[in-house]
């Protein structure tokens, strides 16, 4: 059922309750603002008919309501259930959060509302574990759920691509050495503002659990790190020297952080023009190419949308990969000797020569 249009009385005070956000409605604005939850675009203080909700999802009917104290009193929770149930006739799902979740657990909330924009389940909300841990209910509904529906992407050769096959989370919730090295091969998929762009993955580092001294939830579970503590198959982002960003994927079994960093990709013959270098070296340089950056931190590659890996039977012999130490971790000490960096040989120059993966 189409949504109805909000009272045009009610713009002056939209725009007052847009100027005074409370904080907790302000740190969950900036997480939707920039399309992170499923590329979905999010409206704020939104009017339908003679109310106004926090946060409102065209795409989905989906309206989230951010509650503080005053909505614990018995008056209010009446006034609620009614405005609830008037939303409802219209077709809106409500989804709603109180102040201290949105506070305490944010990343909670955050994958809370990934699972239920993804789904069209109108259960009550499950209750949030803390430090954005998600609850047994919601772990099943992740690795239960089905696909979501059959998208089409624009190459950049203008061909309609409609289809994926992103690769499973079981793929990644194994230990990560063997991941890494059999992430060697397996194609990239990032669909950027413009096109569809395929990278072969050739070059990744292991970084493993707590007593790694290179990893960084080897400093504790942190705000930075939580991701990584999280279900495998995550992307976890990061910005290093204030410049360079870095991805990785997540790795292992719940609340044991590991993660494999891309490191060097092969450019594919249909993404650019001879020109372009057929080797990209150096996460920064992926990144850059990519055009990944801090909004892509936290999505689920196996749902097949903005950024996930595929199997597409490129050719890889275990006698290709190259085991070497991980690059610029000299502070980890004998950690740093490890070699849990995973390399395919750079192909040959166009004089036939052959040049090493670079740094």
């Amino acid at each position: 059922m189409p949504t109805k249009k909000g009272n045009p009385k009610l713009l002056p005070l939209k725009r007052r309750l847009r100027s005074n956000q409370t904080r907790a409605e302000q740190l969950l604005w900036a997480k939707l603002r920039s399309n992170q939850i499923h590329e979905l675009k999010f409206r704020r203080q939104h009017g339908i008919e003679s109310y106004i909700v926090d946060f409102f999802c065209p795409e989905r009917n989906v309206a989230i309501e951010v509650d503080g104290d005053v909505h614990a009193g018995n008056r209010q929770q009446t006034k609620d259930a009614e405005r609830e149930r008037y939303l409802r006739s219209l077709g809106i799902r409500i989804v709603r959060y109180t102040n201290d979740e949105v506070f305490n657990n944010l990343d909670g909330v955050l994958e809370d509302l990934s699972l239920r924009l993804a789904s069209d389940s109108t259960s009550p909300s499950p209750s949030l574990q803390r430090r954005g841990k998600l609850n047994k209910d919601i772990r099943d509904k992740i690795r239960k759920a089905p696909p979501p529906e059959t998208a089409a992407f624009l190459t950049k050769e203008g061909k309609i691509r409609n289809h994926y096959n992103p690769l499973p989370r079981e793929f990644y919730a194994r230990p990560t050495l063997k991941v890494a090295k059999d992430l060697l091969g397996k194609v990239l998929m990032t669909q950027t503002s413009d096109n569809l762009i395929q990278s072969k993955i050739v070059d990744v580092e292991a970084y493993v659990g707590p007593k790694d001294k290179a990893c960084h939830a080897s400093k504790g579970r942190t705000k930075r790190t939580e991701i990584m503590f999280g279900p495998a198959g995550f992307t976890y982002v990061y910005l290093i020297y204030g410049m360079y960003h870095c991805l990785n994927i997540v790795t292992e079994r719940e609340d044991y952080p590991a993660a494999i960093l891309i490191r060097g990709l092969e450019v594919l013959e249909n993404n650019d023009p001879p020109t372009f270098p057929t080797r990209i070296d150096g996460p920064g340089r992926v990144c850059r190419y990519l055009e990944v950056d801090r909004t892509h931190n936290g999505l689920d590659t196996t749902y097949g949308k903005t950024l996930w890996i595929e199997e597409q039977g490129l050719p890889v012999s275990r006698k290709q990969i190259q085991a070497l130490p991980r690059i610029g971790v000299d502070y980890a000490g004998n950690w740093a000797k490890k070699l849990w960096r995973f390399c395919l040989p750079a192909p040959a120059s166009p004089k036939g020569g052959k040049t090493k993966p670079t740094e």
